[in-house]
């Protein structure tokens, strides 16, 4: 992918940067040759804004947006914003992918049912399933084991 054609991104938010979106610019910038665009940024938001603003906001943006990635880790905390901006990712047609929380605890089940991959906290698969949720861009990536049978 060039630079000149970034994936448009619209990660889940609450309108601050809790550690796992900051972990997942982390994640995004470990991958070589993967360019995105950030549709909606939470520090964006001016001062004062209200809630029905900040909505519409996040409908412009999901507008753009061709992947919504769904931080699952703040849904306990920030349960209404992301609610809102995945049924405003449904009403816009725009692929979600869900990325497991960090630790051992698993994702909520009513998120599950409507993302299209769900993913945990690994660069490539993120990457992967970005790729294959916005442009249905399979990358036929594949590991390799070594073994020694000595």
């Amino acid at each position: 992918m060039s630079e000149n054609k970034p994936f448009r991104i619209f990660p889940s938010h609450g309108w601050v940067k809790d550690d796992d979106y900051l972990r997942l610019f982390e994640y995004l910038e470990s991958t070589t040759n993967f360019f995105y665009a950030n549709v909606c940024d939470p520090e964006a938001s001016p001062e004062g804004e209200t809630v029905a603003q900040r909505r519409t906001r996040v409908l412009d943006a999901m507008k753009s947006a061709e992947v919504l990635i769904v931080l699952s880790g703040m849904y306990d905390s920030q349960r209404q914003w992301v609610d809102f901006q995945v049924q405003a990712a449904g009403a816009h047609h725009v692929p979600i992918v869900l990325v497991e929380p960090f630790g051992p605890q698993d994702a909520p089940p009513e998120l599950k049912e409507k993302a299209e991959h769900v993913v945990g906290w690994n660069s490539r698969t993120i990457e992967d399933a970005i790729r294959m949720a916005a442009r249905h861009d399979d990358t036929k990536r594949f590991d390799v084991i070594e073994f020694d049978l000595s």
